[in-house]
């Protein structure tokens, strides 16, 4: 009786693991991968946030893709979308963008719009014509929306509304009415 029972005893725990096995195999979900960029670098996972930066060059906009490493919060994009499209454009020297332009500060409010407030030196460095004016907006709005989940973008000088930034087009509101639609009238300073 005992080799007897040793023996049913093992085909029992064999079935049971067996079993077991096949519940766990079954049954068991893995968790969903996490929608993060990731890739492999000397063995060392990394984190990727893809930027589009839209640049003003003669009457059309070019863009410059950049991966930047780490997940980044919408502010954090945004100053680095900013600090980019002021470096490209002072590199490229297209003249659109006035030399000493700087952001003084970002804010991004709950309804969904991202105020840009520059230097002084936006507006009053800025010796483009009314094409230059206006792909200077473009530009800017392009990048924001095209990288944040936002509605509109409000360009501020020294924490103010300006009426204009050359002169041409009104900067006194949010841009999306006036890059909607190519050169709207209501858009001109008259």
């Amino acid at each position: 009786m005992g080799i007897r029972t040793v023996v049913i005893s093992a085909v029992i725990i064999l079935l049971l693991g067996i079993g077991a096995g096949l519940f766990y195999f079954y049954f068991h979900e893995e968790p969903a991968p996490k929608p993060l960029v990731q890739e492999m670098e000397e063995g060392i996972i990394k984190n990727y946030t893809y930027l589009r930066v839209f640049y003003p060059v003669g009457g059309r906009t070019e863009i410059f893709e950049k991966k930047v490493p780490g997940i980044m919060t919408p502010l954090e994009i945004a100053q680095k979308l900013v600090e980019e499209y002021i470096r490209i454009a002072h590199e490229l020297d297209t003249g659109i963008v006035p030399p000493d332009t700087r952001l003084n500060n970002i804010f991004i409010s709950g309804d969904g719009i991202v105020y840009l407030d520059f230097n002084s030196a936006l507006s009053k460095n800025f010796t483009g014509d009314v094409i230059d004016e206006y792909m200077l907006l473009k530009s800017i709005f392009d990048t924001m929306v095209s990288n944040l989940d936002i509605e509109d973008v409000v360009i501020l000088v020294n924490h103010r509304e300006i009426e204009s930034i050359g002169g041409h087009l009104f900067a006194n509101r949010p841009l999306k009415g006036l890059v909607a639609e190519a050169y709207p009238q209501e858009a001109y300073i008259e």
